[in-house]
């Protein structure tokens, strides 16, 4: 992973952020370990479990390795996105604090090869922690990006756990539903 690109006018990165230990050694605030090979960003990390249960048994997508058979994609959740205020467009400064901390969860996954984004936000944020100006890179829901250092950034959409219009729901299901072959294909590419 690369570092996260400086923000102000300093030379040197900001120290990263430390993570408090969860209930076992080796693991950070989140669901699934640092040893996974993809990675979910996203707004409601808590909820984001049931709202994707059919795209995660779809893709054979666990988060325990105890579980996962030879096939099976072993992924993570993170919770960086959890604090951000419930506005409808997450603060500059917020989404610059996400991205430093997620900076930190990037380096400390040595499998890491794909990166699930919910939401505009989660983009941006993931492209502040790999460094990555905003312009160079617009969010493209139901696409798969190779980012310079080899990391694959895949966008979806977010899934708010609020009412929302039946018929924008379905889209962004369909939406993810289409992109599920392509993160499959590419984390399990056949010979």
């Amino acid at each position: 992973m690369t570092l996260r690109a400086s923000t102000g006018t300093t030379s040197a990165p900001p120290p990263l952020p430390a993570f408090p230990e969860g209930g076992r050694s080796g693991t950070r605030p989140g669901t699934g370990p640092l040893s996974a090979e993809m990675l979910i960003v996203c707004l409601d990390p808590e909820d984001a479990k049931e709202i994707l249960a059919s795209f995660l048994d779809a893709n054979s997508i666990v988060f325990d390795a105890a579980l996962a058979g030879p096939e099976s994609i072993l992924g993570r959740i993170t919770s960086v996105m959890q604090p951000l205020s419930p506005q409808p467009l997450a603060l500059p400064s917020e989404l610059e604090a996400c991205s430093a901390t997620l900076c930190a969860e990037l380096q400390s996954m040595p499998r890491l090869k794909l990166v699930l984004t919910l939401g505009i936000s989660a983009h941006i944020a993931v492209l502040g922690a790999c460094g990555i100006p905003l312009s160079r890179l617009d969010f493209r829901p139901g696409e798969i990006t190779h980012l310079p250092d080899g990391l694959l950034l895949a966008d979806g959409c977010h899934f708010p756990n609020k009412p929302f219009p039946a018929d924008m729901m379905a889209q962004r299901r369909s939406a993810l539903t289409e992109l599920s072959p392509k993160i499959r294909a590419a984390l399990r590419p056949t010979i």
